[in-house]
């Protein structure tokens, strides 16, 4: 699928497609990377994506809200979600403006406006409430954007074809780009995920813009949403998976549990050079923070094979393989494939 090979912002250029580590201004490995006595994510990565939500109200609030990029040594572009699916899990209703005036503070590259992410269970009125209430909040954040330098970016949400098609109709014209959202209660059906996303990206190419993948971003969909031309997406598997002392596999890239395995496999990325299973098993900060970047280092490194290959035209014996060791980034392709062919 046709893609956009560049995204520019107010502080560099995204070269896509983009892998966006999400970062959390919350927890206490984060002291560990801003000071940088560990290598911070956003050092790995063309772009970071933080969470309003993670922001607010934090002691670091004071000292980013008149321009985030003064806190870390490189200017890179920084994404900002709206924290809509955050608001929903602690039932806080924000008043849009309010995010987006936040977010102009903060000097955003990129924002995305503030939605209202519909759970799986959910009574159809009520649903279709809550998506107008996402499209009535996005037309309303364009109408009073200030600052011009952020690109701004609608929150899109459907669960067929059809909603996603009426969403974007419903949408103002004038948007820098588009930002999929309510993924996540769907996040192992990839046939559907791909069903729906592949829509958003016909509709978001049609107005010559990019499109943003909220949170779904394992392996296989790393996989399949690169192939589909997606332009940047985001995870944040690397530190959960560091929380839960999980070390991701760089053969097999799957989750590790070093506690029952009692030893982790050979690797060659720069954070295992120089450290060893109990370096990343303390209880304190800087251990989860090896542990994050270790991870990170993996996704990095397929994210850059995947760039690799794709311009090369050799996507498909990449797949092949990567599969010999993990079959759901076989099964991912092959659905989106189909789709893809199809359309």
């Amino acid at each position: 699928m046709e893609s956009i090979p560049r995204i520019k912002t107010s502080n560099g250029d995204i070269r896509t497609p983009a892998l966006l580590p999400v970062c959390a201004l919350t927890y206490g490995v984060w002291d560990v990377f801003i000071e940088e006595k560990v290598i911070p994510p956003w050092k790995l990565s063309e772009a970071t994506m933080f969470s309003l939500e993670y922001v607010r109200n934090t002691k670091y609030e004071e000292k980013v809200i008149n321009g985030f990029h003064k806190l870390f040594s490189d200017n890179k572009p920084i994404f900002v979600d709206s924290g809509g699916f955050q608001s929903m899990k602690k039932g806080i209703e924000r008043d849009p403006i309010d995010v987006l005036r936040f977010q102009e503070k903060l000097k955003a590259d990129i924002a995305a406006t503030f939605d209202y992410p519909v759970p799986l269970k959910v009574e159809r009125t009520e649903y279709m409430k809550m998506l107008q209430k996402s499209i009535d909040s996005a037309n309303l954040s364009l109408e009073n954007r200030k600052r011009k330098k952020m690109l701004l970016y609608s929150c899109v949400h459907g669960f067929s074809e059809e909603e996603i098609e009426w969403y974007f109709s419903k949408l103002d014209y004038g948007f820098d780009g588009y930002a999929m959202g309510s993924l996540v209660p769907r996040k192992n059906d990839y046939k559907t995920l791909i069903e729906l996303i592949s829509k958003a990206k016909s509709l978001s190419i049609e107005r010559g813009k990019p499109l943003h993948i909220f949170g779904v971003t394992g392996f296989p969909m790393l996989y399949a949403l690169s192939y589909m031309g997606i332009e940047t997406m985001d995870s944040w598997t690397y530190l959960v998976a560091s929380v839960y002392k999980e070390y991701i596999h760089p053969e097999t890239l799957k989750r590790v549990k070093m506690r029952k395995t009692g030893h982790i496999p050979s690797c060659d990325c720069f954070i295992c050079k120089d450290h060893n299973i109990n370096d990343f098993l303390g209880g304190t900060s800087v251990p989860q923070a090896y542990l994050a970047i270790h991870n990170l280092n993996i996704f990095m490194k397929e994210m850059n094979l995947i760039k690799e290959h794709l311009k090369d035209n050799s996507f498909d014996q990449l797949v092949e393989l990567k599969s010999k060791n993990n079959q759901r980034i076989k099964k991912a392709y092959e659905h989106v494939k189909k789709y893809v062919n199809k359309e």
